[in-house]
């Protein structure tokens, strides 16, 4: 049988709907249904036949429908999809329009599933050649409630028989896979059910009003107490809650410190926090990662008892005068001071590794003391040529300055000077007075 190639199938089939409409009104009326025209916009996802050789495709469907009894909608379907095919340029052009019934299981708003059943016509167009066939489609789905009342999302797969036998040849029927996600969209207000009069209740005398109940006898009624096991003796707010007067958030009677500053952090017991354990609570601590132990003042930083700015945890030389110049260990700064552990190469004015550490101290002294003018002067044995020892004890002097300028310390601050073997502080006659006399010093200059 072959079907014609150009259908009024619109006409028909909003023709149909407007029938089953009218025959089923009195059903929805009769039930506790919401019986609006809504409106059902959409977009499907296809995954077509395999012999259309067509790669999956998104599309789009609108609807038009209406609840026609307890457990029946009616809809019309409009559709329009274009399926690429896989191995050329051209497409399936497919425009449908159909009259699916959906199938309610339940009709609760938070989820309602569904079987759907339709059929219609689906014209498709390809290479130029167009036809329009009979296709059917069954699935299930389900609705739920976005805005109650007004606005549902709703889900569906279908499966979509298209009795098509003019765009593929051999082939005289599809059958395709769809997912269709949406809305449902209701059309006008929902009528107000109609409550039937209730019959004339027998007058009864009104029984003599209860005495309010206080259970926890704190002042405030339990119809309006927000804490009403509030502790005997307990004062509370109009609330029936204690009250907690420091805002600490501990209630009065379990505040050990109901005096907290505002804003201060509390311990269970309402007291203020004392984070580094010396004594002073840290609103008031202006040294709050004291080490444990350290003695304070009272305001919680450690004590620099011999006043030289090193405190005592630190201080090595503790009865320093207060007036004095001292290193980062507390100890006070002479005016000469041999980098001892400074060493170099043989012959060179390369430092060795070991001396890094002798020389970052001195560095962080400097850099302390930032008035501090200092020569670093350089020394050598009386070995070899005294020109050359003196030309390597001023490399050497300046290695040390270009190393201390790296670290922080002023360049003007610092100069560097060769002396060569001229300054020995040993007897050059023995190895061990020659290695005193290989050295480096800062002279400090006033």
């Amino acid at each position: 049988m072959r079907y014609p190639r150009k259908l009024n199938v619109k006409k028909t089939l909003v023709s149909g709907l407007a029938l089953s409409a009218i025959a089923l009104a009195s059903h929805v009326q009769a039930a506790d249904v919401d019986d609006r025209w809504y409106i059902a916009p959409g977009l499907s996802y296809i995954k077509p036949d395999k012999d259309r050789d067509a790669k999956n495709s998104p599309g789009l469907q609108l609807g038009i429908g209406k609840p026609v009894s307890e457990s029946w909608n009616i809809e019309a379907n409009l559709v329009a999809d274009d399926l690429d095919m896989k191995n050329s340029s051209d497409k399936f052009k497919q425009r449908g329009l159909g009259i699916d019934g959906l199938y309610f299981f339940d009709r609760d708003a938070a989820f309602a599933p569904y079987a759907v059943l339709g059929a219609g016509a689906l014209r498709t167009s390809v290479s130029g050649e167009k036809s329009t066939n009979p296709m059917a489609n069954v699935g299930l789905g389900f609705m739920t409630s976005l805005v109650e009342d007004a606005l549902a999302l709703r889900a569906d797969v279908r499966y979509r028989y298209d009795k098509d036998d003019k765009s593929v040849a051999n082939q005289n029927r599809f059958g395709d896979w769809i997912l269709n996600l949406g809305l449902s969209i209701p059309l006008g207000a929902k009528a107000k059910a109609v409550v039937p009069a209730a019959a004339a209740a027998p007058v009864v005398a009104a029984a003599a009003p209860k005495p309010p109940v206080d259970s926890d006898g704190d002042g405030v009624i339990d119809s309006q107490d927000r804490c009403p096991n509030t502790p005997a003796g307990a004062k509370v707010n109009t609330d029936g809650c204690e009250l907690d007067s420091d805002g600490d958030g501990v209630v009065d009677s379990k505040d050990r410190c109901p005096n907290t500053p505002a804003g201060a952090k509390v311990n269970a017991d309402g007291c203020e926090m004392d984070g580094d354990g010396d004594g002073v609570v840290d609103s008031k601590d202006r040294c709050p990662n004291t080490p444990a132990g350290a003695k304070v003042n009272a305001d919680g930083c450690e004590l620099d008892s011999d006043g030289d700015g090193v405190v005592d945890s630190k201080d090595r030389c503790p009865d320093s005068k207060g007036a004095a110049k001292v290193d980062d260990n507390g100890c006070e700064i002479a005016g000469v001071i041999e980098l001892k552990g400074v060493r170099f190469s043989t012959n060179s004015a390369q430092l060795t590794p070991g001396s890094l550490a002798v020389l970052d101290e001195a560095a962080a002294t400097l850099v302390k003391h930032s008035d501090i003018k200092a020569e670093v002067a350089g020394h050598t044995d009386n070995r070899g040529v005294a020109a050359k020892n003196k030309k390597l004890s001023q490399q050497r002097a300046e290695a040390v300055m270009h190393y201390l300028v790296s670290k922080g310390v002023n360049a003007a601050n610092l100069t560097a000077k060769g002396y060569g073997q001229e300054d020995p502080v040993a007897d050059n006659k023995t190895e061990e007075g020659r290695s005193a006399n290989r050295r480096v010093e800062l002279r400090i200059q006033k």
